[in-house]
């Protein structure tokens, strides 16, 4: 595409402001955003600069607000504003932002046009290292959801960089949209989903794992814990199911009658898995040996070698058992 001269020079000015502010801003984001979010930018390139000005978008052509952009994009709608919130604590307040408000919008209930918060930052040096000289110049920064980010990358260039103009193809891009919509509305609301009387409140598999994690809490610290104690009862809750002992009670003797055993604390040498195998190796023998000689059953089960032993079996002779160094 031919480019009118003075547009080339005037975008070369402000290319090399975005490159400069891309080096600064990046380096910023990244050190202070969560790992979970996730973080990208790019400077405007030429043909699109020149585009957006010839097309009467632009106030003021000499420095145009998103000459260099990035966005944020955070798992759910409720970490928004503490994407916000980032920003401003490294930039300050900004210039000004789309939409104004959270709470009130321009737009019809039928309207699924592109909305994600955008704010229009003056960049505001940081106190260490040399000057920048880019203090003041207006940046931009999106911030949206994953659902909101899949959509706009879906999205952009089937709708927005076609050879021609297309009301269907537009209509399934926003009928998407309103269902990614949706979708984060039940996400944010699931709390209050939970309560409703309209599901079924729970099964068998879930109670249980529900009383394996309650009764791990009771028996170990929070710190002997994994973080995902959810993770381990349902380890745990496959290994009971293996045995035929699938009840919380018969649980919670096993663990009570193992601790007693060691003193009346749990060997600390050993995770929870190891010792309830241990238990079960100890309480329930013929539970555990019918279930990892069983050459016809499809399930399988981690076993220490030590256990094994104790129990008089090896690998050989347990068809059921996953072991260390097998590869």
């Amino acid at each position: 595409m031919k480019i009118d001269e003075q547009l080339r020079t005037t975008y070369k000015r402000q290319r090399a402001l975005a490159d400069r502010l891309k080096n600064e801003v990046d380096k910023e984001i990244l050190a202070r955003k969560p790992s979970s979010w996730h973080y990208e930018s790019r400077s405007k390139e030429e043909e699109s600069f020149a585009l957006k000005i010839e097309a009467g978008r632009v106030k003021n052509p000499d420095a145009i607000e998103d000459a260099f952009a990035c966005v944020v994009v955070v798992p759910n709608y409720s970490d928004i504003k503490d994407a916000e919130r980032l920003v401003i604590d490294l930039y300050g307040s900004p210039a000004y932002k789309r939409p104004q408000s959270h709470e009130i919008t321009t737009k019809a209930p039928s309207d699924f046009r592109f909305d994600d918060l955008r704010l229009y930052m003056k960049y505001v040096e940081q106190g260490y290292g040399p000057p920048t000289g880019l203090a003041g110049v207006i940046f931009e920064v999106q911030v949206r959801t994953f659902l909101q980010h899949a959509w706009t990358i879906a999205t952009h260039d089937v709708v927005y960089k076609a050879d021609n103009v297309s009301w269907r193809r537009e209509r399934v891009a926003h009928q998407a949209k309103a269902a990614l919509e949706q979708a984060e509305v039940t996400i944010e609301s699931m709390a209050a989903l939970e309560l409703s009387a309209a599901l079924p409140e729970t099964n068998d598999q879930f109670t249980l794992i529900n009383e394996i994690i309650s009764t791990l809490k009771s028996h170990w610290e929070r710190d002997q814990l994994p973080r995902d104690v959810r993770r381990l009862a349902e380890g745990v809750y496959a290994l009971l199911r293996n045995v035929r002992l699938s009840d919380g009670d018969s649980f919670r003797e096993l663990l009570d009658v193992g601790q007693a055993k060691y003193g009346g604390s749990h060997n600390l040498n050993w995770s929870p898995y190891r010792s309830i195998l241990q238990y079960l190796a100890e309480q329930q023998p013929d539970r555990l040996a019918r279930f990892l000689t069983n050459k016809k059953s499809n399930g399988s089960a981690f076993v220490y070698d030590a256990v094994l032993a104790e129990m008089g079996l090896n690998r050989a002779g347990a068809p059921r058992a996953t072991v260390l160094g097998t590869a």
